[in-house]
């Protein structure tokens, strides 16, 4: 559950977006006395601070946990994070939104395959940041996770899951991760399956807040007005909130299917919706650039892109296509994604695969080039240009352990790639031949082959 409060202050309608006002300092990093990792950056320009924490306790972490049928339980890690702010042992779901929305604080929380996150955002005037942070630990000591929340929360899950049923698109999305990490803890579904969820007790969470929510297990982001001797300080009192406990094991790596994977899905929708791809990257890969500038020209920025050229505007068989790279702690997937007429799906799967075999043989062209990195330099810059921005990615930076110089160099990284390391990382990392293909449409005869 996210709960957002708006800031009740005129500050918050000053140019936040305004690269020409903003002022930030340099990345500093440091540990905890209980081992947390905190990334600090110096944001004066508005009188606020952004506290990020991001956990490694995101849906793949749910595998851990087996009900004594050995059912994983999946859809545990959203139901511990969605459940944060319902109540401590001292405070209702309603007092802690009052007091923040007292406190004219925004803060939030969420839960994804690699992390879940808890975000604050408060004044940096005395009274209100030292407010917020006496709540916030009070939060993060005595999560409580309410019986009656908890039911109210699988109920909504469970209508969730309806809606996944009832949406090609989202039905694809679960059978494309499942059959694609079958064997891998992302293969499990983040929101959970109807069994999962009904098995799923209060004592399950908090045994798996207990062991996942604690200092060594977490990267704390601090960015705003203030100096690098108060983010100390609110940074120890932060983690002094939390148990030491222990880094969570790292991840298996994702292996590659031996041979193509395609599943037929019927689905009463108007259009198939296709799905394409392998596992693929990591975070802090060392192809990572090349993939990236090699994908942009190929399926990833839109109008511009060779897909979009040759599938929608040349022969008119999809309204929109792309392809993604998605790096995350384990190998994430390479996935090309599309919607298309039932009469036209085998022409446009056959379509992409000549495109990304063409791709992968003769690379893209020197124009190509030279117009992908004016466009990713070009952009760069704008996503880093409000407080909001830079505290996501300080957490990134710290979670994944990327260089604390990875926003400095980045174009300089673009800008490096050269057409053979494009043509060699395509070669050596794009397997067409062994890719798993999800196709969920009107009359689709169901198969797995």
């Amino acid at each position: 559950m996210l709960m957002l409060v708006l800031l009740n202050s005129s500050a918050v309608a000053q140019n936040e977006h305004s690269q020409e006002t903003l002022k930030v300092g340099k990345i500093s990093q440091w540990y905890s006395k209980n081992g947390m990792k905190v990334l600090y950056q110096q944001a004066d320009t508005l009188p606020m601070i952004d506290f990020r924490l991001i956990y490694d306790a995101g849906a793949a972490r749910d595998s851990r946990f087996k009900a004594e049928n050995a059912t994983v339980l999946a859809g545990l890690a959203k139901l511990t994070n969605g459940l944060i702010f319902e109540g401590t042992k001292t405070l209702n779901a309603d007092q802690i939104a009052e007091q923040f929305a007292d406190l004219g604080v925004q803060y939030g929380n969420g839960s994804y395959r690699d992390m879940a996150i808890i975000n604050m955002r408060t004044l940096s005037y005395e009274a209100q940041k030292k407010g917020a942070l006496k709540l916030l630990t009070e939060v993060l000591s005595n999560a409580d996770f309410p019986q009656e929340a908890l039911q109210r929360e699988i109920a909504r899950m469970l209508v969730a899951l309806d809606y996944e049923d009832q949406t090609a698109s989202k039905k694809a999305s679960r059978i494309f991760y499942h059959s694609l990490y079958e064997n891998h803890p992302y293969g499990t579904p983040p929101n959970g399956t109807r069994d999962s969820l009904k098995l799923i007790s209060r004592r399950d969470l908090q045994a798996y807040y207990q062991q996942f929510y604690v200092a060594k297990n977490v990267v704390l982001a601090i960015v705003g007005d203030l100096n690098e001797m108060q983010a100390h300080r609110y940074a120890e009192q932060i983690a002094d909130a939390m148990p030491m406990g222990a880094q969570a094991q790292t991840l298996p790596e994702a292996e590659q299917n031996q041979q193509e994977l395609i599943i037929r899905e019927n689905h009463p929708a108007t259009q198939t919706t296709v799905l394409m791809g392998q596992p693929m990257i990591k975070r802090g890969d060392k192809d990572y650039y090349a993939l990236y500038v090699g994908n942009h020209i190929l399926g990833g920025s839109g109008f511009s892109a060779r897909l979009m050229k040759e599938v929608r505007v040349k022969r008119g068989l999809t309204y929109s296509i792309g392809s993604y790279l998605i790096p995350m702690h384990a190998q994430g997937p390479y996935q090309f994604s599309f919607t298309t007429k039932k009469s036209s799906t085998d022409e446009a799967i056959q379509l992409v695969e000549e495109n990304l075999h063409d791709f992968i043989e003769h690379g893209p062209s020197e124009e190509e080039l030279s117009n992908a990195k004016l466009n990713i330099t070009g952009s760069f810059p704008l996503r880093q240009i409000s407080n909001k921005d830079i505290v996501e990615n300080l957490a990134v930076i710290g979670f994944y352990e990327l260089p604390l110089d990875y926003l400095d160099r980045y174009n300089d990284h673009i800008e490096a790639i050269t057409l053979e390391q494009i043509k060699s990382a395509f070669k050596r990392r794009v397997h067409p031949e062994i890719m798993t293909t999800i196709i969920v449409g009107p009359d689709v005869e169901a198969s797995k082959n």
